[in-house]
């Protein structure tokens, strides 16, 4: 379904409820007061800016000249509020370069410097209606940002500067105390590259399911599946079943001492079109412990594979795992293998009213087939906080390829934005 069909249909869903839900709306005296409901939903709409300029550079080796980037983007909408027990949201996107392109986009032709995927693009980033008439419920239809859990499987990649959106219907519902289910069915993927980029959009017939109990001191277990059918990229169309178990327990409030525990297994096999039959595993345990204001974390996670095939997460915000240098977005067929350690410092109350966030990680990368040493990794960052809707990041990757690992390369980021 193209874009002027899903504004379409979002529109058509707007018109169809409120008129369910009234058939007075169109007659004599009532007409009039149900204009002034929407006129008030209008005014009392959420003003939506999130503006971000971010300077990016990448030394990679095989490459005569070093990467930088200028670019800013632009996210303008607004939300409704509630009428009818509809919200409707339409938000704008645009991403520019500053400046020449000293990168190479993914769409701008300029292979001769190392890849930074933030492409110029304007679009219409979310356009959708949100249905809140059933308690705990809710069913939005349209142009939509989702993430699943920790975003490991399906996300926006909120990192790169054109985000990743879904036109997709979604069911949502808490009516079961303690229990939340989630389905979401995705009928097209505007993916970060742009709809200039051969692949920036995937035609899609994909659903995801999940279920989260809330067992209080006991953790939260979840349960999950996505089921992906990806028409320009048949070998990535697979089906994912998995449960995720987490919890945090508290064993000094007066001190802030707590110890957080992850454990993750999902079996992974191909779908739809795929011409590979494979079956992969994905394994992730995590062990945290804070004593405020620092976090100690150690992890292992394992993306299965046998020389053939492997594990794949193509919706996922793959930024966020096995390194800030995004070496490992593809999952190579061998198999991955990634032993971590962070360390984090959360200075909340720092001079000036701002609040200062310190981290360091180090990666360990091998193969699951045969245990190669596919390199390591080593991450540091800042954050601050400096009011209500300002805040400055900074933060950089060291990534030395090992005897078989891919090239080395080395990326800092500096970025300033302004969400409202």
């Amino acid at each position: 379904m193209n874009e002027k069909n899903w504004l379409v249909v979002s529109y058509i869903a707007l018109a169809t409820a409120v008129t369910a839900i009234n058939p007075a709306f169109a007659e004599g005296d009532e007409q009039e007061n149900h204009d002034g409901s929407i006129i008030e939903a209008i005014k009392n709409s959420k003003l939506l800016v999130d503006v971000r300029y971010r300077f990016e550079t990448k030394d990679q080796d095989g490459f005569a000249q070093d990467a930088y980037s200028n670019t800013i983007r632009t996210r303008l909408g607004f939300e409704t509020a509630e009428v009818y027990n509809l919200k409707v949201l339409v938000e704008f996107e645009n991403v520019a370069t500053i400046g020449d392109d000293h990168f190479n986009s993914t769409t701008n032709g300029r292979t001769m410097f190392p890849v930074i995927a933030d492409p110029d693009a304007t679009e219409i980033n979310r356009a959708q209606v949100t249905f809140i008439g059933i308690d705990k419920t809710a069913v939005t239809v349209g142009r939509q940002r989702y993430n699943l859990n920790n975003h490991r499987f399906v996300g926006a990649v909120d990192f790169r500067q054109n985000q990743q959106t879904f036109d997709a219907a979604r069911f949502s519902t808490k009516l079961i105390d303690h229990v939340t289910l989630d389905y979401l069915y995705i009928s097209r993927v505007h993916r970060i590259f742009g709809d200039d980029h051969p692949v920036g959009e995937f035609n899609s017939d994909s659903h995801v399911v999940s279920a989260a109990i809330d067992g209080g001191e006991l953790g939260t277990l979840k349960g999950y599946g996505i089921v992906l059918d990806l028409e320009e990229a048949p070998a990535l169309s697979s089906q994912s079943w998995g449960v995720r178990y987490e919890n945090t327990l508290t064993l000094d409030d007066d001190v802030g001492v707590k110890l957080g525990v992850v454990g993750e297994y999902a079996t992974q096999s191909d779908n739809a079109e795929n011409l590979v039959d494979y079956r992969e595993s994905y394994l992730h345990g995590e062990a945290s412990l804070s004593v405020a204001p620092f976090t100690g974390k150690v992890g292992y996670e394992k993306l299965g594979g046998d020389g053939t095939s492997s594990f794949k997460t193509p919706l996922a915000t793959l930024h966020k795992f096995q390194g800030f240098a995004d070496v490992f977005l593809a999952t190579p067929v061998t198999g991955l293998q990634d032993v971590y350690g962070t360390i984090a410092y959360n200075w909340k109350n720092a001079p000036f009213r701002t609040s200062v966030k310190l981290f360091a990680t180090y990666h360990d990368f091998k193969s699951d087939v045969g245990s190669l040493d596919l390199g390591e990794e080593f991450d540091a960052g800042m954050s601050v906080k400096f009011s209500k809707h300002w805040s400055v990041n900074l933060k950089g990757a060291v990534y030395n390829g090992g005897a078989f690992g891919p090239a080395d390369r080395n990326l800092i980021w500096a970025a300033l934005r302004f969400q409202y």
